[in-house]
């Protein structure tokens, strides 16, 4: 008697197994997307008792874009792990751009910092404000176990950029939860560093400007 043929035949009889199992419930669940796990955070500007006024003669500010090195843009949160070397959380995503998120945070700290609502982001007529705001970060972020760290440099300029007011560089760390335990918890490490960085930046813009009346 001639044997079937499919018995016969080692790739067929396969195909034939994973055709019987995947007919089988849960077979190949773990062929299953997982459910995501990353959390999406965002910079969180200090707090304001209530919304901020501008009172006669009130300081108007533009606040240029912030400049980052190269290692920011990425969407995962940085966890330097020494000097030179670098890792990046994927359970820790930034909800928008970090250069957007520091130039947001760095206006409505100096909004509450300087008593104004005449903050202005990014373009600006050159007499709309008194001075002008400029960041170039070097550094900014957190290590493996939770020290955060900025370092930036920043001008404030006339309107228009023609003269430069006061210029001068931070350096800044705050130590916080493990980023790996605690994302959260590193976010609000950096955001306390952006919020003790416009504090001196505010300082040298009331140093430095004339209000606009």
């Amino acid at each position: 008697m001639n044997a079937n043929p499919q018995t016969r035949n080692p790739n067929l009889r396969l195909l034939f197994a994973i055709a019987a199992c995947a007919g089988l419930t849960g077979c190949f669940g773990f062929l299953k997307p997982a459910h995501p796990t990353a959390r999406n955070f965002v910079l969180t500007p200090l707090p304001v008792a209530a919304s901020v006024t501008a009172s006669p003669g009130a300081l108007a500010v533009g606040v240029g874009q912030v400049k980052l090195p190269a290692y920011l843009f990425n969407t995962s949160l940085a966890v330097r792990i020494g000097a030179n070397e670098i890792n990046y959380l994927p359970s820790a995503l930034w909800a928008e751009r970090l250069d957007n998120g520091f130039q947001r945070v760095l206006a409505a700290n100096l909004a509450a910092s300087l008593s104004t609502d005449r903050i202005r982001l990014s373009t600006w007529h050159r007499e709309d404000v008194a001075a002008e705001v400029y960041v170039t970060i070097e550094q900014f972020d957190v290590s493996a176990s939770g020290r955060g760290v900025l370092v930036a440099r920043w001008r404030i300029v006339a309107p228009g950029g023609e003269n430069t007011l006061k210029a001068g560089e931070s350096r800044l760390t705050h130590q916080g939860p493990v980023p790996d335990t605690d994302p959260s918890g590193a976010v609000a490490t950096l955001s306390q560093l952006v919020a003790d960085f416009s504090r001196q930046v505010a300082q040298a813009i009331g140093d430095a400007a004339p209000p606009v009346r």
